[in-house]
């Protein structure tokens, strides 16, 4: 079976290699770099040409990754969409992030100080466990095309719900996690006990589980 992973915002395969997927072909999305004002919509689209379409569509997309595979899921026909740490619609922002979506204060933040900020706070909202973990992240976080960054953030804030969203979505999320906690507006989910934003490394033998559960599900 061959699946796409599309990661978080920044980030790349390094965050789904821990993940034990027996008979599962692994085809990692690359990001690529975003036109000017392009939209979430469009940006997926392009995406699309990196896709097996010869086959079944199985896509699996950690945070930012996961909201771009349901805006890909809407263009295409595919078989089963799984999210990771992530949300379905934009009333699952947390209320800072919703503040920040009403003012527009990412627009004000300089991206040097973007770059340093997720380095100083990411350790707290991502839940590292570990010395090696906080490693990963602060790698990822240094690797990160900042303008790529810039861009995703105000798609992130700036997100509406599909339409025509795809039903074949199935969501897990921990219930620690400290970017999108879970509220009222979550709807259904596979609850991950503990888990964090980073739970995709960090406990990646539930993770792998569940998601080898949804694929012939």
């Amino acid at each position: 079976m061959k699946v796409h992973f599309i990661s978080g915002l920044g980030a790349d395969g390094r965050v789904f290699k821990h993940l034990d997927l027996p008979a599962v072909e692994k085809v990692f999305i690359q990001w690529i770099k975003p036109l000017k004002r392009e939209s979430m919509e469009h940006y997926a689209t392009r995406l699309m040409a990196q896709i097996d379409t010869t086959q079944d569509v199985y896509l699996v997309g950690v945070s930012f990754g996961g909201m771009i595979a349901q805006e890909i899921a809407k263009q295409l026909v595919c078989k089963k969409v799984i999210i990771i740490s992530s949300i379905q619609n934009p009333q699952s922002l947390s209320w800072q992030l919703k503040i920040v979506r009403l003012l527009q204060l990412h627009l004000l933040m300089p991206q040097f100080l973007l770059k340093w900020s997720n380095l100083l706070t990411a350790n707290y909202y991502f839940s590292v466990k570990s010395r090696a973990e906080v490693g990963l992240l602060h790698q990822i976080i240094q690797d990160t095309d900042f303008d790529f960054a810039h861009w995703a953030i105000h798609q992130v804030i700036n997100w509406q719900m599909p339409a025509n969203s795809p039903t074949n979505i199935a969501h897990i999320h921990g219930t620690a996690d400290r970017i999108f906690p879970i509220n009222k507006h979550f709807g259904h989910y596979t609850p991950v006990e503990q888990g964090g934003h980073f739970m995709i490394v960090n406990k990646s033998a539930i993770i792998s589980a569940f998601i080898i559960k949804h694929l012939h599900h």
